[in-house]
This record gives C-alpha cells, structure tokens and sequence, in this order.
C-alpha cells in the first residue's frame, strides 16, 4: 500500500473513532486498531490526536467544496448565489444525514480549538468561507447589496444562522429538516443586506449639501488627522467646490466643532428614544447590547463557554441546551409584542430569528476570542452593524448603513478568517 493509501486509512478510521468518542475520549490505539495499523505509523504521518482530528475536517470538506463549486454552474449574480450556497448549506442537514453528522461533530469539535485556526487543515474551510465572502463582495460591487455593509460581521452573521439551524436539526432535534425554513431565512437574509432604492431625501439642497461636506470632513479627518487635512480633500470626497465648501462652514475648525454638533444632537435624540422602551425596537436594540455586554463583561466564562460548552456534544443533546435557550424566551415576547403592535414584520419566524440572533452573536464572539486582534473600537463598530442589520430584519422601513459601520472592511485578512 502507497504511503496516500495508508494516511487514507487512518484518516477514515480517525473519522470514525473521533465522531463516535470525541478527542479527548478517543485514543490513537483505538484509531490504529480501525485502520489496520499499527500506533507508531500514525505519528508518522500526524503529530498528535488534534493534528489528525484538523486533517480528518480537511478532508471531508473537501468534498463539500468540490460539490459547491459543482452546485454554482450556472447560477449567475450575487443574490442567485447566495441563494443556492444557503440552500446546499441546509440540504446537507437533511438529505445526507449520517455523512454531515460526521462532518459537522468533527468540524463543531475543531473549531472549540485555537490551533485549528492556524492549522493546515483549516483551510479547506476557509476555501469555503471565502466562497460566500466573495458573494457579498460582487454584491456590494454590482450594487446589489447595501456598499456600506461590513462583509465580516455579514459572513459571521449568516453563517451563524446555518449553524444554528444545523444544531436545531443535527445535534438537539428540535426539527426534522432544515430546507423547509430556507424562505424564511433568504427574506431575513435579504432584508438585512440588499441595497434600498434611494428615496429623494426632503430636505432642501442646500442642507443635503452641507450633511454631505460634514460626512465627508469626519471621513478625512479620522484617516489623516485634523491638522494634516486640507479643505482641498474634503471638497474633493463631497464631491463640491472648495468655495462650496466656505459656503456653508467658516473654515476648516468650524467643520470640526459642527461635526460634533451633529454628533451630540443625534446622540441626544437617542437618548430621549431609549426613556421610551415600551417601543419593542427600543428593546430589542437594548436587548442586544445587553446579551454582548453581559457576556464580554466575563470573558473566562465567555472563552469556556465557546471553548467547552457551545459545540459539545453532549451540551447539545441533554437538557442543559434547552435549559440555555430559555434565556432567550425574553426576545420572544419582544417579537411577539412587535408583530402584534404593528413595529415589526408580521411574517417573521420567530425561531429562525432566534437562531440568527445566537448564530450571529457566537460566531463574532468566537472570532472576537480565538483571532484576538479585534480592538473595543472595532466591536462597537462590528456590534452596531449587527444590531442596525437586524433591525432591518426586523422592520418593514429598512434603516440605512452608515459608512463607519463597515470599519474593517479594508483589513482583508481578516475577511480570510
């Protein structure tokens, strides 16, 4: 036998003994005498146990990956391809039932583990990842989708939608399949990023003009620095004169003071709503902030909780899960009380908005911890996207994207996390 053919042989036996075991209770006797082998080969080809569990995950997404780009002939535009990866991405769940529970208990395994991050058996993954990255990339770039989104926080979003319907399905059975919820989850989806027509804002032109020259001097001034700014640049990003410019501000320090202006009067017209919380948005939006906060304000039982107890197994399967998703019947009522009162959207799946909800949040949390090079300012930026998103999700009058909400989108590394 080829030294291919015998890694093949341990790698299928590995995926047998560490789906049915898990790694920690799983040993490499036991994967040696499924392969045929004997111990000391396997450490030939792999360093340890968690060095084959990564390889066994780069191996059966391979043939995921082979079969989504089989699955792409022929669908042309962005929304056409988002639509086909969510539903080969939900058919898995339902209609190759004992395949994808061993790749999802490998790959829900692997990812409790920082390594696997830096590993080479992660990439195939990441081959997959960047598959539905470059999707909403041609999206904003055709003008499909909204140009200001944060392509990260979207991914981290949608895909932590899959794997909560995926745990729904695979690991708690709350549901038999998964394909029946891809309507509701493509309009949920597509509310959140499609581009909203431009509606002639009624204002007169005159203040159109000095809002846009305001976004354009904070957008300058927050690159380069106030004093290495130039009136120059700001004319030339708003798209006027320079003269235009000294039309509507003194000079260039009016144009920092009226920028906080601006600030201090939309935040205190925020403030006032938030006195107001019987409106379920208001709630909703104070709920948010508070599962993140509550969460990051302890990070070791935030880092346990992503480690060890989000994706075990076990966790999944017992009580404990249905026990853990109680904390979120608080959301449910706010929906509810939404629909019923007219605010939100009265078609909205309330547990596919839940799933959302969590996926979204466990999959910025754990990028947030195992990558660890997202700073406070970047979260708050992430955290009002995800909240201005689902809000979007969430109501029939679409709010728009504001331009620092997509913050990291330049920092193309970490589109390939």
């Amino acid at each position: 036998m080829t030294d291919n053919g015998k890694r093949e042989k341990i790698l299928l036996a590995a995926r047998e003994i560490l789906t049915a075991k898990g790694l920690k209770d799983s040993t490499i006797s036991e994967i040696a005498r499924e392969a045929g082998v004997v111990d000391s080969l396997i450490y030939h080809y792999f360093k340890n146990k968690e060095d084959l569990l990564f390889y066994t995950v780069e191996r059966e997404f391979e043939a995921v990956n082979r079969e989504l780009s089989f699955q792409f002939k022929g669908i042309i535009g962005p929304v056409s391809k988002l639509g086909k990866m969510i539903w080969f991405h939900l058919s898995l769940n339902d209609e190759h039932d004992q395949k994808v529970r061993i790749l999802k208990n490998l790959l829900f395994e692997s990812r409790s583990y920082k390594n696997f991050y830096n590993h080479e058996g992660y990439q195939s993954l990441r081959r997959y990842i960047k598959v539905l990255v470059n999707i909403i990339r041609q999206g904003i770039e055709e003008g499909f989708f909204e140009e200001n989104l944060n392509i990260t926080v979207v991914r981290d979003m949608i895909f932590g939608l899959l794997d909560e319907e995926s745990i729904s399905c695979i690991g708690c059975g709350d549901v038999e399949k998964t394909l029946p919820d891809f309507d509701d989850i493509m309009k949920l989806v597509l509310s959140m990023i499609v581009r909203i027509p431009k509606i002639p804002v009624r204002v007169s032109n005159k203040r159109h003009k000095a809002r846009s020259i305001l976004y354009a001097s904070k957008d300058v001034f927050a690159k380069k620095g106030f004093n290495s700014s130039t009136v120059g640049e700001i004319a030339s990003l708003s798209d006027v004169s320079e003269g235009t410019i000294y039309e509507y501000y003194k000079n260039k320090d009016d144009l920092l003071f009226s920028i906080s202006e601006y600030f201090i009067k939309n935040q205190y017209m925020d403030f006032e709503d938030l006195f107001k919380k019987d409106d379920p948005l208001l709630r909703f939006k104070c709920f948010t902030g508070y599962y993140f906060y509550s969460f990051l304000q302890d990070p070791q039982f935030l880092t346990i909780y992503l480690r060890d107890i989000r994706l075990n197994k076990k966790f999944l399967s017992d009580y404990y899960y249905k026990n853990f998703r109680s904390h979120v019947n608080y959301l449910e009522k706010i929906l509810d009380d939404g629909k019923s009162r007219g605010h939100f959207k009265p078609e909205i799946n309330n547990r596919i908005f839940i799933n959302l909800f969590i996926g979204a949040f466990t999959h910025i949390a754990m990028r947030w911890l195992n990558l660890g090079r997202t700073g406070a300012i970047e979260m708050f930026v992430e955290l009002n996207q995800l909240t201005t998103l689902l809000t979007r999700a969430l109501t029939a009058e679409s709010q728009p994207l504001k331009m620092g909400d997509r913050l990291i989108n330049n920092q193309e590394e970490m589109l390939a996390q």
